[in-house]
């Protein structure tokens, strides 16, 4: 959508032919640069395409015209017809004929709705949560909570006045221009129209996140600097300035009984305790796209090595599995069963005990070195997504995965993780915005005070 809309901005634009061709001619060999570089570096790192993992564009389209959600990703919609043993082209077929069900239960309203709830799920936060909290960095043995997972709520919210002003100001500068009938430089037509096709896109089309909307940041962002430099903010606070200088003190007070009534209406975020899991291993995403899965033969044993930095974790072990009626996966008919689990803390040379949905008894892993060790108990094969499959893929350079011994290509899925109570914002965050926002109302009602002695109506004498 980018590049349509550099191309919309250069054929429209553009001065002459000549410079017309030109341009084109480099924003296609960049493509090309972009294909086939990426292509290059898939093979130096030794990926291969697995026909059993592709899947088809029509599956997101398909969740994207949920109607019981706003459009965004959905669990059962992302795994409707992605089992084993199915091709691409047989995904697609199944996806279309889903997406023509959906969009037979769609009537004209009802469909312009539903594009407005995914407007809305999209653009409507102003800072992406969603995928983010929870993000860890370090190493494996100093893993510390990101950012987003101890300020994220606060700054949601706190960002809000911000993302307002820029809409609001990027809005007014283009209506001026198209009311007026004034001409729009070509980066800011390039901006609009990359905002358009970037919407146009997700919610047309896509499922959404609110995580996408981050591409069209940019392009509002350089907008709103042009609407910065065109609007006459000095005359108009002078012009609104002497509407309010009069009152200034009364609004004043009505702003900070606003601001206390938001900070008195809202304290319970800082009081009313959350379950919140603090994750020292958490590996590796499970393939997003579904996956062949790991093949265990009889009475085979795999074994896993781990470390554990911190005490009264809860482990989490993906064990489900299933036999099939021959050794041919094409065949669906399946027996499912738990992968045999023990669990070793080998420094206090200590026996974890572990369920039969996989999982320890809550706080019980203490610190140490562990051994995880997988065994298929019967006498057949068995398949399991518990294991992820990397194949030629490079990891040994990222020390926060751990792989089976002697099997560096399949990775276990699983977490580790420490349960506390907390709240979603502590008091401090909570007491410091509405602080911040105080500061800023008295800043505002000073200025508008002494606006004649800080922005004079004279422009010459700035």
């Amino acid at each position: 959508m980018i590049i349509i809309a550099l191309l919309i901005t250069i054929v429209l634009m553009g001065q002459t032919l000549r410079q017309k061709f030109v341009q084109i001619s480099i924003l296609i060999a960049t493509v090309i640069v972009v294909y086939f570089g990426s292509s290059v570096i898939q093979t130096a790192q030794r990926y291969e395409r697995n026909n059993q993992v592709v899947t088809p564009a029509t599956r997101y389209i398909n969740m994207g015209l949920n109607p019981n959600t706003s459009g965004q990703i959905d669990g059962n919609d992302a795994w409707l017809y992605e089992q084993p043993g199915r091709t691409p082209k047989e995904k697609n077929r199944l996806y279309l004929s889903s997406i023509k069900r959906r969009l037979l239960n769609y009537s004209v309203g009802s469909l312009s709705e539903h594009f407005l709830k995914k407007a809305t799920y999209m653009y409507g936060t102003g800072l992406t949560i969603q995928d983010f909290f929870y993000w860890y960095a370090g190493n494996k043995n100093n893993l510390e909570e990101s950012i987003l997972d101890r300020f994220g709520v606060t700054l949601v919210n706190g960002f809000q006045f911000f993302y307002i002003l820029l809409s609001v100001m990027t809005f007014v500068f283009l209506w001026r221009h198209l009311k007026n009938k004034r001409s729009i430089p070509p980066v800011v037509l390039f901006s609009v129209l990359g905002v358009l096709g970037v919407c146009a896109f997700q919610v047309g089309l896509w499922e959404v996140r609110d995580r996408y909307s981050l591409l069209a940041v940019p392009f509002t962002v350089f907008i709103f600097s042009y609407a910065l430099a065109e609007l006459d903010i000095v005359g108009w606070i002078s012009r609104f300035g002497s509407v309010l200088k009069q009152d200034v003190i009364r609004y004043f007070i009505i702003s900070t009984g606003l601001l206390v009534f938001g900070y008195l209406s809202n304290y319970s975020l800082t009081t009313q305790l959350v379950e919140k899991n603090n994750v020292s291993i958490h590996q590796p995403y499970v393939a997003y796209a579904g996956q062949s899965d790991v093949k265990i033969k009889a009475h085979d044993k795999l074994k896993i090595t781990f470390d554990v930095e911190t005490t009264g974790n809860t482990g989490i072990f993906y064990n489900s599995a299933y036999s099939i009626s021959s050794d041919s996966k094409s065949q669906q008919v399946k027996k499912y069963l738990p992968l045999q689990i023990s669990l070793m803390n080998t420094t206090l040379h200590k026996s974890i005990e572990v369920d039969s949905n996989g999982n320890t008894k809550a706080n019980t892993m203490q610190k140490g070195k562990y051994v995880l060790t997988l065994t298929n108990p019967t006498n057949q094969a068995i398949y399991t997504q518990g294991i992820i499959d990397i194949g030629k893929a490079d990891f040994s350079f990222n020390s926060l995965y751990r792989s089976i011994s002697g099997r560096p290509e399949l990775m276990p899925v699983m977490t580790v993780a420490r349960s506390s109570q907390n709240t979603l914002v502590s008091k401090k965050q909570y007491n410091a915005i509405f602080t911040l926002l105080f500061v800023i109302l008295c800043i505002i009602t000073y200025m508008f005070r002494k606006k004649d002695k800080i922005l004079p109506l004279n422009k010459s004498k700035i």
